[in-house]
């Protein structure tokens, strides 16, 4: 390449690579693969768990779970759940989730809304099979929101219960494990018998957070003590962000939608086998490298010139005016050497061709240039 193959540093030491010849030659792996890197997330994921044949989906049935059940582009979040969402809210796909900062708008390149997959949450991938019941006297769940707002919830659902049947506060307290799935089970606790409605809310609510607190909610999140009521005990918990990276390439550009047709497991690997949230699960350069290698006239293969990942530098902190200075008229009828203009735009071009949007390095020029007009131009334009 006639920049990027032998770059040049007047002082200082280089915290990139200075020779990149091409995709194929000298170009280092991706940075979150190299030095061991972590995923920052703190949801606690087990993703061979989640796929492994026979899991018991949302009616105890049998299922196989697939990688776009959960992961899917923000254009497709609000479609259904093949598996069923008997006990999602509509609006709730609409919903920023409370522990994980929104999606970041896509790359500068037109976009479908289907390039990077949208932070799976709660209510589009977990919902159905991870209910958040918290008492045996109701068969719904609380929100997945803040412990404020869940804690506002089931206090308001066991006043208004209590307001109804007043006669429970003298019965027998009922069972309030509520094992995985949903499913009511009897576990042993401390039981106290309370002497007027009022306690009676705050003995059910005690127990429904010591649930959802002490098992439901840590079973994927982290959770921190950092307050204590007026007794000295402990408060609401506070939630770790998810930190879920929604795109992991931030200086590239990548597009799902366009390798739709190929098997997520086929390039995400190790997926099958991973067991902890901390793993990074993006392809490895020689995964891309074995479709992308500059020979997209064979069967299975594809291009890989710089500008398929590659922005040209950065576009946003260029500031001149944008100002019309030829015609297409011109570009189609003169070469460079027959027009200054043309010349000078030939000049100004990225080497590589990236400055017309997916052209391959000069090969589709003649597109623009007709046969006898375009050789200048490639020569001028092409780099690899």
């Amino acid at each position: 390449m006639q920049c990027h193959g032998d770059l040049k540093l007047k002082s200082g030491s280089p915290h990139y690579q200075t020779a990149i010849y091409n995709f194929q030659a000298k170009h280092p792996e991706f940075a979150p693969l190299r030095n061991d890197a972590r995923d920052p997330g703190t949801i606690k994921l087990n993703h061979a768990v989640h796929m492994r044949a026979g899991l018991l989906g949302p009616n105890s049935q049998p299922i196989q779970m697939q990688c776009q059940d959960c992961h899917r582009t923000p254009a497709e979040q609000g479609e259904p759940w093949k598996y069923g969402q008997t006990r999602m809210v509509e609006a709730a796909l609409h919903t920023q989730d409370p522990h994980n900062p929104a999606m970041p708008p896509e790359s500068v390149r037109p976009g479908t809304g289907r390039a990077y997959m949208a932070a799976p949450t709660y209510a589009s991938a977990c919902q159905s099979c991870h209910a958040l019941q918290f008492d045996s006297h109701f068969s719904e769940s609380v929100p997945h929101d803040k412990p404020e707002v869940v804690h506002q919830f089931i206090v308001a659902k066991l006043t208004e219960y209590i307001k109804q049947h007043p006669e429970a506060v003298n019965a027998a307290p009922r069972p309030t494990r509520i094992m995985f799935g949903g499913t009511i089970s009897r576990e042993p606790q401390t039981v106290k018998i309370a002497s007027s409605a009022d306690e009676w809310v705050k003995l059910r609510t005690a127990d429904a957070e010591n649930l959802l607190w002490h098992k439901t909610c840590q079973q994927c999140h982290s959770l921190k003590y950092t307050q204590t009521d007026q007794n000295g005990l402990a408060g609401l918990p506070e939630v770790a962000p998810s930190n879920i990276k929604p795109v992991w390439l931030p200086n590239s550009v990548f597009s799902h939608y366009a390798h739709v047709s190929i098997d997520c497991k086929s390039c995400h690997t190790r997926t099958l086998t991973s067991q902890e949230t901390a793993d990074v699960l993006i392809p490895s350069i020689k995964t891309c490298q074995e479709c992308h290698n500059g020979e997209p006239t064979k069967i299975g293969q594809a291009q890989n010139g710089c500008f398929l990942c590659h922005q040209y530098h950065n576009w946003k902190q260029r500031n001149e005016p944008f100002t019309p200075t030829h015609n297409l008229q011109e570009l189609r009828g003169a070469t460079p050497s027959q027009s200054p203009v043309l010349g000078a735009i030939a000049n100004r071009l990225c080497l590589c061709g990236s400055r017309f949007e997916n052209i391959s390095c000069g090969k589709n020029f003649p597109a623009l240039f007709p046969d006898g007009k375009s050789a200048t131009m490639r020569s001028q334009t092409s780099a690899l």
